[in-house]
């Protein structure tokens, strides 16, 4: 008998929460689980022709006036298992119409250390009233790190059964080295030092900062180029010109936009800049790890449990000035680090695909 488990998300989009689901795909597959998605913003997503392939069903249901009824009605007309809501404190209403609907299994899993950057007093009590509807309507509640449970649950959660922490999975990957990669994406490269940022232009993650940073590495090391793969925000993008421009680093700087395979680009860098504000378990630091490729991060909870398993994590305070941020990115480039330490350290961790599969089987079968 097939379980099936519809997932909530904003947008099907390469996001990491959206991507570490997909990948589940297959696995999920093999032990008679299927998961389906229900998108809130009624939008198409890039991973959408993914997921169909994988034979998950996508269902459109943007909120607004007649949310309730449609959403309602795809539960009434579906044999699903479980609900899985991966849209913050909004899953306490997600989880409470699914419990009128009489679903068994209602799952709010938390994403990221903090809701948003807006501290209102109209939001905070509107996640006040939302945390008591999870609270009252959620059968588990989930998060990806010890750090985002603290913080959307707070200090009590280990006292809570239905409470646990699942870090995401990911593959063992065979690294592949292309000798002339960067040739195909940058206009006379010739063995420059690479560092690289993947993430979407988001005020989370941080790039205009970014861009100070690297200038201060570039004084200190001028064989040096920055990379940013991400979905573009083009007036984010406009402001980081901005800088670039002030810094005469036009022709330092490659944007090179959505990429399908991000851990080739990984894999062929020297260092990753990942000075995000707040995270969740940021799965790009994993995957980096997984290829063997040295990382300077923010001091964030999630980035801490990653470090505790993976070494060469440089972990740096966010109040730490722009100077020393490129003082850590220019040490990590002149260390000759052996990428097979972290190989073999991401091998033995936590984070290994099967993991998370074997855990949310446990969850969806309980």
């Amino acid at each position: 008998m097939t379980v099936r488990i519809l997932h909530i998300f904003g947008a099907m989009n390469r996001g990491g929460a959206e991507m570490r689901t997909v990948s589940l795909m297959p696995g999920m597959n093999k032990q008679n689980v299927q998961f389906d998605y229900c998108v809130l913003s009624g939008e198409k997503g890039v991973l959408d022709d993914e997921i169909r392939s994988l034979g998950g069903e996508i269902f459109y249901c943007k909120l607004g006036p007649l949310f309730i009824l449609r959403f309602i009605s795809l539960l009434l007309s579906r044999d699903f298992t479980a609900v899985h809501s991966h849209v913050a404190y909004v899953s306490g209403f997600i989880l409470l119409l699914a419990k009128l609907s009489g679903i068994k299994g209602r799952i709010a899993h938390f994403r990221n250390t903090t809701a948003s950057s807006s501290s209102s007093y109209l939001r905070s009590i509107r996640d006040k009233f939302l945390k008591f509807l999870i609270d009252v309507c959620a059968t588990n509640i989930l998060a990806v790190c010890d750090g985002a449970m603290l913080g959307f649950w707070g200090a009590h959660w280990q006292n809570e059964n239905r409470c646990k922490v699942i870090y995401n999975g990911f593959e063992v990957v065979v690294r592949q080295i292309e000798p002339k990669f960067w040739c195909d994406f940058i206009t006379n490269y010739s063995d420059q030092k690479i560092v690289v940022n993947v993430a979407r232009m988001d005020v989370q993650k941080n790039h205009l900062r970014q861009c100070d940073i690297f200038n201060e590495l570039h004084n200190r090391d001028p064989n040096t180029l920055m990379v940013f793969i991400g979905k573009e925000n083009q007036e984010r993008k406009s402001m980081m010109m901005e800088k670039i421009v002030e810094y005469n680093l036009e022709e330092k700087v490659f944007f090179l936009g959505l990429q399908t395979d991000v851990l080739r680009f990984l894999q062929h860098a020297d260092v990753m800049l990942f000075p995000s504000v707040w995270e969740g378990l940021p799965g790009v630091i994993i995957e980096a790890a997984s290829v063997g490729l040295p990382v300077v991060a923010s001091d964030l909870p999630g980035v801490n449990e990653i470090s505790n398993q993976l070494p060469f994590i440089k972990i740096v305070n966010l109040q730490e000035s722009d100077s020393d941020w490129g003082a850590y990115l220019y040490q990590s480039l002149k260390q000759n680090i052996d990428p097979n330490i972290m190989i073999n350290a991401f091998k033995q961790s936590d984070f290994l695909i099967n993991s998370n599969i074997k855990q949310l089987h446990a969850i969806y079968t309980q």
